[in-house]
């Protein structure tokens, strides 16, 4: 004879090297499964110990053994919980009931005379028993007399037979002024182990109580019995499947996760992931159509415990499904397993997570979806009740992360200040100083800015037009398609110096002119030079020269021929090495980059980091510690810019001067 294994709670048994206790019924949460909250011990101590652990019970040939056959195509990966057990057992008893649970107790038993022709007097009774005189006459209420036949005694608490059946079930008299009382057809006889006198009645019970209705026949009447209801517990089979898993804690699950309030980008972050897994099990001919929160742990990676929601490519159902997660034509059981429910999937899962509830029937059909960019869009065409709209998973996936990528993060500001001065030198009466910037954004997340200052030099004013041209041609020439990497970026500012010194070669007859160039785009900063103005990183109160002197003087500091404070008062400190619109064709390597210093082609900017572009106007008679004194916190960029102009000029400005700033400022990004 085959031992049953019955599960219920407080009851204990082992699974290959398990000892499980049973500590609560979850729920029959898929159709034929039920799920069991259980404790582990390992025999072998192999495992933790006093871990809690999800045993679900099933038919051998159902949901669960699909989900062994699809761990066997996944086996190994990351995002779906161990499978610490598996076993089949012949004779299964599921008992659902809580053994803490008080059974329900059988009603009173009821005071019934075995007379009918009289009723026992009801304390309280509010409806009426009709008298035989008055039949023919409008009905009057009487007290019916106390029964004393001895042929007919009064149940006992135990109960009592009538026509041999046990009336134990019947209501207590107490509860009999529920009965309504009606007169029968006065042709009908009714026989009680013998013929009963009396009017003739029917009891006709209200829907609280039972009823009883009188018989013709020469048959011995039966009282009709109720009997209370009793709750279906229990689920007998002939063979069942038993899974085991861990159970992941309450406060690491989706469905926690689901009840909290969570920013944008955790929505998309978390729907992501789940995007990302049913990606790969479609990949492999499966879909998942339906989940459960509560089994599913957040972390990294995210985890599934349970892939009962999961049917191969093109299967059908046998039935119907309808849950908060399920895409509408699953309702019907009628159409095949397709890519475009795990969309729905996802997309029901993301709209749960923004507004805080599950879709249901309801709200499917007039589905109101809150009116944030990009966020609309996915949800709206996810959610879409026609299967050929929605997003293939791939495509899907790639909406969800570039959203959280515009929305993630920080958002990027720049702050600009500048002041250029001819100087006061009677032999400068214009200003050859050319400076721009050009800033735009590139994305949600992205933000681009140039900037750019030219000394120009020549005679007759030639200085002047060559550093407009160079200035002009810089800020003019259109952003290449191909703009992503930082070697594009900087392979695209040296074709900008280029195109400037044809431009200024061109069109300028003894004239030139310096350029330096910085490129931020988002927080990397790129540069190209040629000359003597210079670029400098200023950060934390510290300042930081980025370009190099084109010149004579610096070469020779840099040979070590002459010191840095010999270079001050050198006579030949004016003359360049290098210039713009010097020759028609710039060599490789003519035009300085990052990684003549830092070798790399960019640097990454910080909060609150000020980029400053000058003539040697400036520098020549500033300090770098000057100006980074002139550039404290509590002053604004454009203070700071003014004042360093106005030393220039206190100090006789021989020669024009000109200051570019531009300070970074990052914040997060609220905005949807």
């Amino acid at each position: 004879m085959t031992n049953t294994l019955v599960i219920q709670e407080k009851t204990q048994f082992s699974i290959d090297n398990f000892k499980l206790e049973v500590l609560s019924y979850l729920g029959q949460l898929r159709a034929g499964i039920h799920y069991f909250k259980v404790k582990i011990q390992a025999d072998d101590d192999t495992a933790k110990t006093n871990n809690f652990g999800l045993l679900r019970v099933g038919a051998c040939e159902g949901a669960l053994k699909q989900e062994v056959e699809l761990r066997e195509v996944l086996s190994g990966y990351k995002m779906i919980g161990e499978l610490l057990a598996k076993t089949t057992k012949d004779s299964v008893k599921v008992d659902w009931r809580s053994v803490e649970h008080p059974q329900p107790q059988k009603p009173e038993k009821p005071e019934i005379k075995k007379n009918f022709d009289q009723l026992e007097s009801l304390a309280n009774s509010a409806e009426p028993i009709f008298n035989e005189a008055e039949q023919n006459d409008e009905k009057s209420v009487v007290a019916p007399e106390d029964a004393t036949d001895e042929t007919n005694p009064k149940l006992t608490d135990g109960g009592a037979e009538i026509g041999g059946v046990d009336d134990s079930s019947l209501q207590p008299a107490d509860s009999l002024k529920n009965l309504v009382v009606e007169p029968l057809d006065p042709s009908t006889t009714l026989r009680e182990r013998g013929e009963l006198s009396g009017n003739p009645v029917s009891v006709v019970e209200t829907p609280q109580s039972c009823t009883t209705d009188a018989t013709n026949g020469e048959s011995e009447y039966l009282e009709e019995e109720c009997y209370p209801e009793e709750e279906m517990c229990a689920d007998e089979g002939d063979r069942k499947l038993l899974l085991l898993t861990y159970l992941p804690e309450d406060n690491t699950t989706l469905e926690s996760w689901l009840g909290e309030d969570n920013s944008l980008e955790s929505c998309l972050s978390i729907t992501s992931q789940v995007c990302q897994f049913f990606r790969y099990i479609h990949q492999r001919g499966w879909c998942f159509v339906q989940i459960l929160p509560q089994f599913i742990e957040l972390g990294t990676p995210i985890k599934f415990f349970d892939l009962t929601g999961a049917y191969p490519l093109n299967e059908k159902l046998r039935s119907g499904l309808s849950e908060n997660y399920a895409a509408p034509e699953l309702a019907y059981g009628s159409h095949p397993i397709q890519e475009a429910m795990s969309s729905y999937t996802v997309g029901a899962l993301l709209y749960h997570a923004i507004h805080k509830q599950p879709l249901s029937s309801t709200n499917q059909i007039d589905l109101k979806i809150n009116p944030i960019p990009r966020i609309y869009q996915l949800l709206k065409i996810a959610l879409s009740p026609l299967p050929e709209e929605r997003f293939p998973l791939s495509q899907l996936l790639s909406l969800l992360v570039e959203t959280r990528q515009s929305l993630q993060g920080t958002k990027i500001d720049w702050n600009v200040a500048s002041r250029s001065t001819t100087g006061l030198s009677t032999s400068r009466l214009q200003n050859e100083d050319s400076y721009g910037i050009r800033q735009m954004q590139l994305s949600n997340s992205e933000t681009f800015i140039l900037g750019v200052v030219a000394d120009g030099m020549g005679g007759m004013s030639q200085g002047e037009v060559a550093s407009k041209l160079a200035v002009q041609t810089v800020l003019e020439e259109p952003i290449p398609a191909e703009f992503n990497t930082i070697e594009q970026k900087a392979a695209w500012l040296v074709s900008l110096v280029q195109k400037a010194n044809e431009s200024v070669a061109t069109n300028v007859r003894d004239g030139g002119t310096t350029l330096s160039i910085t490129l931020a785009v988002g927080r990397d900063l790129a540069i190209a030079h040629v000359g003597d103005s210079r670029i400098y990183l200023f950060r934390q109160g510290e300042m930081r020269q980025l370009s190099e002197d084109h010149s004579l003087v610096a070469m020779l500091v840099a040979s070590g021929q002459i010191s840095q404070a010999e270079s001050l008062d050198h006579p030949d400190r004016n003359v360049l090495t290098k210039s713009i619109g010097s020759k028609r064709r710039l060599s490789d390597g003519y035009v300085q980059q990052l990684s003549r210093s830092d070798q790399n082609l960019s640097l990454a900017l910080e909060n609150g980091d000020i980029l400053l572009l000058c003539s040697d106007g400036v520098w020549d008679l500033v300090s770098n510690a000057e100006i980074a004194q002139f550039f404290t916190h509590n002053k604004t960029l454009q203070t700071a810019v003014d004042e360093v102009i106005n030393c220039v000029l206190q100090r006789g400005a021989s020669d024009n001067a000109t200051l570019l700033a531009l300070q970074l400022s990052s914040h997060p990004d609220n905005r949807y």
